[in-house]
């Protein structure tokens, strides 16, 4: 799996957490389009997560711990051995095995920043309710609407009496599941100044690679 489509999954997962929040009693479709105005009204997240990749035609069963932040157009991200960072400018991605940072700009409409990964969902699924339950858990499946979309549907488990998220389920159209236990979520923290800034002096060995 590409370093684009795991931070693209991240920022997609970041973004449907919120939906555990005052949505009871809502329609599935409703619940996920509430998830972009309350994703807007923290000003900040935090997340950490245990991440699973799953295809069992292919054998692939990997298993790996992640975390980041998000605030407005700006993220952080550690998994996969690499830390990212995005200011909403520039995009910073430190490879440790490779022990090098690439720079890149985010592009010109705003592809790389989360809130437009999110709005894009927006307009753009339907979601309904599945049947069976495990206790007070409940699941949401949602279908991207755009064809060209690379994930086919998405399920998430809510608990309806506490409106905590329990896992997620991301479906590729390559027959890949990406699952997502969440393990921690904290929001409106104080965060420094520079905190989504890519501090170099923090990788004295790397070799920093500019692409913009």
């Amino acid at each position: 799996m590409s370093l684009y489509k795991m931070k693209r999954y991240f920022l997609l997962v970041l973004s449907i957490i919120t939906l555990t929040f005052n949505v009871k009693a809502q329609d599935a479709e409703t619940v996920f389009k509430a998830a972009v105005e309350k994703l807007k009204s923290y000003d900040n997240i935090e997340i950490e997560f245990d991440y699973s990749m799953i295809n069992t035609g292919a054998g692939i069963y990997e298993t790996m711990q992640g975390s980041g932040f998000l605030q407005g157009d700006a993220y952080k991200l550690k998994i996969m051995g690499q830390d990212v960072v995005c200011d909403g400018h520039t995009t910073w991605t430190y490879n440790a095995d490779a022990e090098e940072v690439m720079i890149g700009e985010v592009d010109s409409e705003g592809g790389n920043s989360p809130l437009m990964i999110v709005s894009s969902y927006y307009d753009n699924i339907t979601a309904k309710y599945l049947d069976g339950t495990n206790g007070s858990t409940k699941q949401i499946e949602a279908k991207p609407l755009f064809s060209d979309e690379n994930i086919e549907r998405i399920v998430v488990s809510i608990d309806e009496n506490s409106l905590e998220i329990k896992n997620l389920h991301v479906f590729d159209k390559n027959n890949n599941e990406f699952v997502y236990e969440i393990t921690k979520f904290v929001t409106n923290q104080k965060l420094p100044v520079d905190f989504f800034k890519f501090k170099e002096s923090d990788y004295p060995d790397a070799e920093i690679i500019d692409m913009r």
